[in-house]
């Protein structure tokens, strides 16, 4: 009777053990998948994130500004993080507030650098580079006639 009990209690243990392995693995499998998920679709939104620069303006007034027009010509929402300005021999950053910085598929936006470093002189050549959130760039350049 009692190698019947030991057999008995040490199967109860080995399916118990195996109970928590397999659950185990199960758990960390489920996470390694959404975590594959997320970043597979992370990848799938950088492909279809499409935009460009559609005009540059050079506004020489007392306060000078870059009027930069995006379009966002993708399926996927676009946030703008940066748009640099270098003409000169001299570079600036705009930061655009985070409320003007999400552009729905289709959707065509303003953007008004202020400039204190490019000096705007005749024949000068500027150039305009736009980055997304998912570090997508642009490329544009305009000369001041």
């Amino acid at each position: 009777m009692s190698s019947v009990l030991t057999t008995i209690m040490m199967v109860a243990v080995v399916i118990s053990i195996g109970v928590g392995v397999w659950g185990f693995a199960s758990s960390a499998a489920t996470v390694m998948r959404s975590d594959y998920f997320d970043e597979v679709m992370e990848s799938v939104y950088t492909i279809k994130e499409r935009f460009r620069i559609e005009n540059i303006a050079v506004n020489m007034t007392a306060a000078p500004s870059i009027q930069v027009w995006v379009l966002n010509y993708g399926e996927t929402e676009v946030n703008i993080t940066m748009i640099k300005v270098s003409g000169g021999g001299n570079v600036s950053y705009y930061y655009p507030p985070d409320n003007e910085t999400a552009l729905s598929p289709g959707e065509f936006r303003r953007f008004n650098v202020p400039q204190d470093t490019v000096e705007f002189m005749k024949g000068i050549n500027i150039a305009v580079r736009v980055e997304s959130s998912r570090e997508n760039k642009v490329y544009e350049n305009i000369q001041i006639p």
